[in-house]
């Protein structure tokens, strides 16, 4: 047995990654920035896919919040339970286009091959991720953490929030994660 090996042996040291889902493992920035300006056209809000694209990778409500205070725009509570779901019917007529990146289903392979604990993390809602997850090949059993699962969303650092209650299904006791995400937390 090498040495690395017997070191991983312990719970204490094994590593762990927190991957962040869109845009870090699947190729998918570009269908959900079409599908917010499809949901914003929806409720009366036209905007530019550039001023949508440098705000992907917040969770959709500060995403909504974040555009419209831009804008001067204000908008109802009503209406912004109304743009989620009009962002996830939009996303889903292209979800077929989304692909996994370049060497993420191996890189994933390799994680699980040689057991080393990874989860997987997404803005979206819990409803959202299951598709690009497919993509990847990735057994069911890997743990996702959702928008719906913690207190703060991205870009915010309490996004990781969810992740100490959620360390056993990690399989890592006290863990020494790396987290790959699309936006700084």
């Amino acid at each position: 047995m090498s040495s690395k090996a017997q070191v991983y042996k312990s719970q204490e040291t094994v590593p762990a990654f927190l991957f962040d889902l869109d845009g870090t493992l699947v190729d998918s920035v570009y269908q959900h920035v079409l599908a917010w300006r499809e949901a914003l056209e929806r409720v009366g809000t036209q905007l530019s896919v550039w001023r949508i694209h440098r705000r992907i990778g917040m969770s959709g409500g500060l995403l909504v919040n974040a555009l419209l205070r831009e804008t001067g725009h204000s908008i109802t509570q009503t209406d912004e339970l109304r743009l989620q779901t009009f962002h996830a019917e939009a996303y889903a007529k292209l979800a077929a286009q989304v692909r996994p990146l370049p060497g993420v289903v191996e890189l994933l392979q390799h994680l699980s091959a040689v057991k080393v604990p990874f989860a997987n993390a997404t803005s979206g809602l819990i409803d959202s991720p299951r598709p690009a997850l497919d993509l990847l090949s990735l057994n069911s059993s890997i743990p996702i953490v959702t928008r719906d699962q913690v207190r703060h969303a991205k870009p915010d650092p309490g996004s990781l929030s969810g992740l100490p209650r959620r360390q056993k299904c990690v399989g890592v006791r006290r863990l020494r994660a790396r987290c790959s995400f699309d936006r700084d937390v």
